[in-house]
């Protein structure tokens, strides 16, 4: 997997965000408004989950090492990882399924960010039961 296509703003002087806004502020119009949009809906599905930068994306944090992740690229936002979920939001979830704990939203389709704050919600359940 290559590195997310993005020029962005970082405070380490490494090409690194050290916080999910610089990651998010880096991307151009387009894409910076579609990872708000998912940023926003994370956070209404995990809103005291911890907010970090792991792997070099944006995490929120269910529990000290399970998390989900998300990260802009030239033609789409991934969630990662989305494991298996329940049949009916699997169901939902198939069409954008890139890989087995791969979610892709490409930015020229609507992007459903309810579906992602319930697969965010389904995860956390899963992590911090």
């Amino acid at each position: 997997m290559s590195e997310p296509e993005t020029a962005r703003t970082t405070t380490t002087g490494t090409g690194t965000p050290t916080t999910v806004a610089a990651y998010v502020s880096g991307f151009p119009d387009g894409p910076r408004e579609v990872l708000e949009q998912v940023h926003a809906a994370l956070r209404r599905a995990v809103p005291d989950g911890e907010e970090k930068i792991r792997y070099g994306m944006p995490a929120i944090m269910f529990a000290d090492r399970y998390g989900i992740h998300f990260a802009g690229w030239k033609k789409h936002v991934g969630l990662y990882p989305v494991g298996e979920l329940d049949p009916a939001l699997e169901a939902e979830v198939a069409p954008h399924r890139a890989r087995k704990d791969t979610v892709q939203f490409f930015y020229k389709d609507p992007v459903p960010y309810d579906l992602i704050e319930r697969v965010a919600l389904a995860l956390a359940a899963r992590h911090t039961a």
